[in-house]
């Protein structure tokens, strides 16, 4: 059992599949598949605790739209309920533009990365699609994983 962070493409994957998985490779999650999909929730299910970022909510949340502009139906209230069950870490942003990353990785990315001792420390497992937040993750040894990978013939 350990913690989790999904970054915004990979939860915008694991939001619109869960409500819609016939809708997996279209749309917001174009670059999907239902395979890809399904191995992210078997990823993730015996990893219980969820922590994410306003920052990576906000960006999964602009991806999903609300309203009459939801990329899945009822994909919006799937994310309020994602909100409620997990921990959400709050950096200041005039804190998180501080570091040398902001200006390459921007804001979100940048947010994540200030998180790095922690996610060490707690062995937290993120989840991307951002090949650059990957490698960056990574050679910060923190437990990482593109699920872009996953597209490859090998790892299907």
């Amino acid at each position: 059992m350990g913690s989790v962070l999904l970054d915004s493409g990979p939860l915008v994957l694991f939001l619109c599949g869960s409500v819609q998985p016939d809708l997996v490779g279209t749309g917001k999650t174009k670059n999907h598949n239902l395979k890809m999909f399904q191995r992210l929730v078997a990823e993730i299910e015996d990893l219980s605790n969820h922590i994410s970022l306003p920052n990576v909510l906000t960006e999964a949340s602009n991806h999903l739209g609300s309203g009459q502009q939801q990329a899945v139906k009822n994909a919006a209230s799937a994310l309020s309920a994602y909100i409620l069950s997990l921990e959400e870490i709050y950096l200041p942003s005039i804190e998180v533009v501080k570091i040398v990353e902001y200006m390459e990785v921007g804001l979100a990315d940048a947010a994540i990365i200030s998180c790095v001792p922690r996610l060490r420390k707690e062995k937290v497992r993120v989840f991307t699609q951002d090949w650059e937040l990957y490698n960056r993750l990574s050679s910060l040894e923190v437990d990482c994983v593109n699920i872009m990978h996953w597209r490859t013939p090998s790892n299907r």
